[in-house]
């Protein structure tokens, strides 16, 4: 029996959920649920969660349009704009598949790829990442290669457990969320955290589309705050790299004060002001640099240390409203703890 044959005649009460977090896609929800409709398996019981991340537009609205319509889709909604990793976290909390799927709301990752992803994992791997091919005319050079930088900085660098050009496009069965499901810290960044589940994967390419209504999420502050979140988050070689520098720096001043004091034996006399002024301003630079880094990091605790509610959830509409309103700890009572 193969494995989809297995999920069928599981006592699962779905097959494959499939999330996708919404902020301000009105225009563009409609079409995601069509195509997604379109290219799943007929045998497949599926469940497919929209989960808006408190949109100022009539996302939600065309959310409940969608759910009134087919019984397979629920709406989840946010009490305010969380961000996308929690956004996807809930969605995670929600899913009753016994394989989940992720992909964003606004179109460029495209729902046909997902039977390629199904194929891949019924050949037995536990998570199989789609891999966007870069094309720069379409999401601007800029973004192509700070992307790419960040990617090879996090493998080689701070050695984090990330496929280059992956983003949260993806497919995991019930075992790998069970366990990603454990992570629940604030300060999230969930490709390293899937990364660093280190299950077996595999991986499928795909040409990214053009957003096609609204505009991306991820301007260039939130791209910095993304990438900050995933370093820190990950890795202590920022505060490795300052130790580093401030005891390079440290050794090139006793080597330059035994410099000026053999120059004033020799030569008598020493001038530079220049000089003075620039190792004055290099020093203090590094130093608030790494008074940066050291504040990031404690950001992070404090924030932990609240144990504040991941999320909170305003409204759940649609045949599975009852069923996750009372799934399980994760969402009642202790349903938003930021430890679980």
């Amino acid at each position: 029996m193969d494995m989809v044959e297995d999920l069928i005649n599981s006592e699962n009460c779905c097959d494959l959920s499939i999330i996708s977090p919404v902020y301000n896609e009105q225009k563009n929800l409609n079409e995601l649920y069509e195509r997604i409709k379109k290219v799943l398996p007929a045998h497949l019981k599926w469940e497919l969660l929209l989960i808006d991340d408190g949109s100022r537009d009539l996302t939600q609205q065309v959310i409940r349009e969608i759910c009134s319509r087919d019984k397979r889709v629920c709406g989840i909604f946010l009490s305010r704009n969380y961000g996308h990793q929690i956004a996807l976290t809930a969605g995670y909390d929600a899913a009753k598949g016994r394989i989940v799927i992720s992909l964003d709301g606004d179109l460029q990752h495209p729902p046909e790829v997902i039977p390629q992803i199904l194929s891949l994992w019924e050949q037995g791997y536990d998570i199989v990442y789609a891999r966007r091919k870069i094309d720069h005319k379409k999401v601007g050079w800029f973004k192509g290669i700070t992307s790419r930088l960040f990617y090879r900085i996090m493998r080689k660098v701070f050695r984090v457990n990330l496929v280059e050009d992956v983003a949260d496009f993806r497919l995991m069965t019930r075992k790998v969320v069970e366990h990603f499901l454990k992570y629940r810290e604030s300060t999230r960044f969930l490709r390293g955290i899937v990364g660093d589940l280190g299950f077996k994967y595999a991986i499928v390419d795909y040409n990214q589309d053009i957003r096609r209504s609204g505009e991306t999420k991820y301007n260039l502050r939130k791209m910095i705050g993304f990438a900050l979140n995933g370093i820190t988050s990950f890795s202590n070689a920022p505060l490795r790299v300052s130790t580093i520098i401030g005891l390079i720096i440290s050794s090139f001043s006793i080597i330059y004060a035994a410099w000026i004091m053999y120059y004033k034996v020799v030569y008598g006399v020493v001038s530079g002001l220049a000089s003075i002024m620039v190792g004055i301003f290099f020093i203090g630079g590094v130093q608030l640099i790494s008074i940066g880094i050291l504040g990031e990091y404690i950001a992070n605790i404090f924030t932990e240390v609240k144990r504040r509610p991941l999320y909170c959830i305003s409204d759940i509409v649609g045949k599975e409203e009852k069923d996750i309103s009372n799934r399980d700890h994760r969402l009642s009572g202790k349903a938003y703890s930021s430890r679980a």
